[in-house]
């Protein structure tokens, strides 16, 4: 009677030994390889933040290794107890084409995000214009492209619509030329007009003299006014500043020159018989 209790406890041991050691083993793969993983990932995102990669693109070459890497070690720990990874493999591939064909809609988006990462038509902190809408962009998902506005409002752009958009980047040029048309009274001097708007636009601080310097031309003849147009180059960054605080000041120059800012006005000659 005691053999037989020995045999079968001995027995009942070896079963259970049998189920828990592949457990045991795929749990100590997969902890070991988080940590792998958490580590590498963490080198390989040190040395993107050293290179000029675009922090939204760096985001997404971190996340997309992270989720490779994860994929890998999960088929690896199943292969390590004697599992077909095969079957897995083939059935991650259906649920895939599952996904694909409910979120089809979805994935002119994701190869837009794509495109905008790999091929950049901007960089994340670039003031762009497109589809009537502008400001800084934040960040670039797989999804959509956030940018907020001048006034703080966020707006999410599809990256299907974003890549087939025409876009217009402020900031990628270090200079932009700042083009202002001031309009003067027929009975102004132009000659001094343009003098004046030309001495106000070099006293500026930011105005630059280079690749051409600031010029002041008649460049039109409305009803009521003559046209002066003005063009200065400046860095990309004092845009808005040279911008606004020219238009201000070549007027106030103009007022204490006796050049007169006209408005619309109509002059009606009767004639008597």
């Amino acid at each position: 009677m005691n053999a037989f209790n020995t045999v079968a406890y001995s027995v009942n041991w070896a079963a259970v030994l049998a189920v828990v050691l592949p457990i045991i083993k795929v749990i100590a793969i997969l902890v070991v390889g988080h940590f792998l993983i958490v580590y590498a990932v963490k080198l390989i995102k040190r040395g993107f933040d050293k290179s000029r990669l675009d922090p939204s693109l760096v985001s997404f070459l971190t996340k997309t290794i992270r989720i490779v890497l994860y994929v890998l070690l999960a088929v690896s720990a199943l292969g390590s107890i004697g599992i077909s990874t095969t079957g897995i493999i083939a059935a991650l591939s259906a649920a895939g084409l599952a996904i694909a064909v409910a979120l089809k809609d979805s994935l002119s988006n994701v190869a837009g995000g794509i495109l905008l990462l790999i091929a950049p038509r901007f960089s994340t902190g670039d003031f762009i214009e497109a589809g009537g809408d502008s400001g800084t962009v934040v960040k670039v998902d797989l999804l959509h492209t956030l940018v907020r506005t001048p006034d703080n409002r966020q707006i999410s752009i599809p990256n299907g619509v974003l890549i087939n958009s025409h876009i217009t980047n402020y900031s990628r040029e270090e200079m932009r030329r700042v083009d202002i048309t001031f309009q003067i009274a027929y009975e102004s001097d132009a000659e001094k007009a343009k003098e004046i708007a030309l001495q106000t636009i070099r006293a500026h601080s930011c105005t630059l003299t280079e690749p051409d310097a600031p010029m002041a031309r008649v460049s039109g003849y409305n009803d009521s006014s003559v046209n002066i147009a003005t063009r200065t180059w400046c860095n990309s960054a004092d845009y808005w500043t040279v911008y606004f605080d020219l238009t201000e000041q070549v007027r106030a120059a103009f007022e204490a020159n006796g050049i007169s800012i006209p408005y619309n006005q109509l002059d009606v000659h009767i004639k008597e018989k």
